[in-house]
């Protein structure tokens, strides 16, 4: 009989202790709040916000100036998480010039992960950034470049984005039967086959120069696109006939949703940017694009003030935080890492 009532009274304990666990988890929550760059680094000094999550090298100059530290970066929360790719409008029909694009940007991205190039990968990226070798050398570390997607994480961040509210339509009412089958529609990756196979069989291979004109977008500062600048330094858009200021034509943006306003008034023939950004744009706005290179995973890091008691995620309970906006990459890599997490809009 006694021991019967230990039971009894130990099943008691343990439904007690969980039930309070499951409303500690339930109260678990994040107040988000969407800035640029230069805002958050303001708002984090002054404390109007506890972290951020942002592009390199911004994460990278608020640790080297003394007022922020690293808590993570998105390459360790999440592996081969969408972030930038290479894309190009619906207009843009001349398959030559989409290759010869891809050859540069694949050269480029290249020429980053051929350790004998680190000092020179380094001094583009200061001139790229403006910022110093130290700064530049961890935004660059914290930077995986990547010739393709990962395109089981790229369904991923689509399942993250469609939960949070960020589709106004769903895929099958565009006409797609599947995931798959509007990803297929939009990543077109041959173009990238090809060059890779050309690279393999010679080292040396380049496509024909190209005739035309190209209008090529970018974000400004995001040490994401060093693969198109130095693509532009080491020659390889001159190799196949795009000579910059000529008529290839670099334009800097602030922001994803500034380069798919400029694809939509047909502004831009090609651009690099965040992959959710595009998918957003294609889906809520009927945007009119192909994907044909990756540019990058990991490269956002959550940074928190630097004199803070802040040393895991669960720490960020009950404070506020920083994106870039609502739907950017790192607004998608932030809802995977808190995910049990309420967000709180600000």
């Amino acid at each position: 009989m006694k021991k019967n009532v230990y039971i009894i009274a130990g099943l008691i304990i343990f439904s007690s202790v969980f039930a309070l666990y499951e409303i500690y988890q339930a109260q678990k929550s994040i107040y988000v709040v969407s800035m640029t760059a230069d805002e958050m680094a303001i708002g984090l000094k002054n404390g109007t916000i506890a972290g951020f999550i942002s592009w390199e090298p911004y994460p990278a100059k608020a640790v080297a100036e003394g007022y922020g530290k690293y808590l993570a970066n998105s390459k360790d929360l999440w592996e081969n998480h969408p972030s930038c790719v290479l894309a190009v409008s619906d207009d843009l029909q001349d398959e030559d010039m989409i290759t010869a694009l891809t050859w540069a940007h694949i050269k480029g991205t290249r020429f980053i992960n051929d350790p004998s190039n680190r000092e020179k990968v380094l001094q583009y990226g200061m001139d790229f950034s403006g910022l110093d070798r130290t700064t530049v050398a961890s935004a660059i570390d914290n930077t995986v470049y990547i010739e393709y997607p990962d395109m089981t994480q790229t369904k991923i961040g689509i399942e993250i984005i469609s939960q949070a509210g960020v589709l106004k339509k769903t895929i099958s009412s565009l006409g797609y039967s599947d995931v798959d089958d509007f990803l297929s529609s939009l990543y077109k990756d041959k173009y990238y086959k090809e060059v890779r196979q050309k690279l393999i069989e010679n080292p040396d291979w380049a496509p024909p120069e190209v005739k035309g004109n190209l209008r090529f977008g970018y974000i400004e500062g995001n040490i994401h696109y060093l693969a198109m600048y130095i693509a532009q330094k080491e020659g390889y858009f001159q190799k196949v006939g795009l000579i910059p200021g000529k008529n290839i034509q670099f334009i800097g943006y602030r922001s994803g949703r500034a380069i798919t306003d400029a694809f939509k008034h047909r502004e831009l023939d090609a651009a690099t940017l965040g992959s959710t950004v595009l998918l957003r744009y294609r889906i809520n706005d009927n945007g009119r694009f192909i994907i044909i290179n990756g540019v990058n995973t990991g490269g956002s890091s959550l940074i928190v003030r630097a004199d803070s008691d802040i040393k895991s995620i669960d720490d960020l309970n009950g404070r506020r935080i920083a994106t870039p906006g609502f739907g950017t990459c790192q607004d998608t890599i932030m809802r995977k890492v808190f995910k049990g997490f309420e967000m709180k809009p600000v």
